[in-house]
């Protein structure tokens, strides 16, 4: 061990010894981790400090903390890598690796265009638009919060439709066909809604999304922020065509449909 990382605190060089197992194999996906006792005695720290480390690991999504007669903490296994160039979204693309997707519409409103938003979308921020709020649940787990903003002008009656339905089929109906994406992409913690729609704390990490849709027009139609849980899945991006491509994999390595 060198000076400097004997000056790092124990729980990190815990957490960091523990990841290194589970990177190398030592502890594979699925398996039962030792016991925060068997920690303590091969460490040779207090509980507290095992704790502590267990929770960075908890944060990365490496392992998984369960209660109950069968709980335990358990090697979480890896998820699936998912590309944003796909044409197909992420929840679109997990469903394809045979996962169980669902929706629940949290709420449709008829409200005032946000500021920052109504700039977006080239309109005043007294035109009304509709505020449309989903859950996307993967194998019963809630994994993205998703909200659409869109001007009631487009889709007068938009309210009607069962929106749990793919959306963009949706405002197909209304000529609203994408013809440019810009997305955005940054890390977050969870805010108070995403903790309780996503089943998440404070300190869980997302992957926050701010994407636009434009028409042949250049017109934006769609304003979607979308939260996904970054335990869920690895995200990439991928550019021209892969000469030799690699299967991908299955459930059994991951979490799956916005519209």
């Amino acid at each position: 061990m060198t000076s400097q990382s004997r000056k790092r605190p124990a729980y990190l060089r815990i957490s960091d010894a523990l990841r290194d197992k589970i990177e190398r194999n030592e502890l594979e996906p699925g398996q039962k981790f030792p016991t925060e006792r068997e920690l303590v005695r091969e460490f040779h720290v207090a509980r507290m400090t095992v704790r502590h480390a267990l929770d960075i690991l908890e944060v990365e999504g490496l392992i998984d903390r369960r209660r109950g007669r069968s709980g335990g903490t358990y090697v979480r296994t890896v998820p699936p890598t998912l590309s944003l160039t796909n044409k197909d979204n992420i929840v679109t693309q997990l469903r394809e690796r045979g996962h169980d997707t669902a929706v629940r519409v949290v709420s449709v409103n008829k409200a005032h265009v946000p500021k920052h938003v109504a700039a977006v979308l080239d309109v005043s921020d007294s035109t009304f638009a509709w505020d449309i709020k989903s859950v996307y649940t993967v194998d019963g787990k809630p994994v993205i919060l998703s909200r659409y903003t869109i001007p009631v002008d487009l889709a007068p009656d938009l309210n009607q439709h069962d929106l749990r339905e793919p959306i963009m089929e949706i405002l197909a109906g209304y000529n609203l066909k994408p013809v440019f994406k810009r997305e955005s992409m940054r890390a977050a913690t969870a805010r108070t809604e995403e903790q309780k729609l996503l089943h998440v704390s404070r300190s869980h990490p997302l992957l926050r999304f701010v994407r636009l849709l434009k028409t042949k027009s250049g017109a934006v139609f769609a304003y979607i922020e979308e939260s996904l849980r970054s335990d869920i899945a690895n995200v990439e991006v991928v550019l021209g065509e892969d000469p030799a491509p690699q299967p991908l994999p299955g459930k059994g390595n991951g979490a799956g449909k916005p519209a």
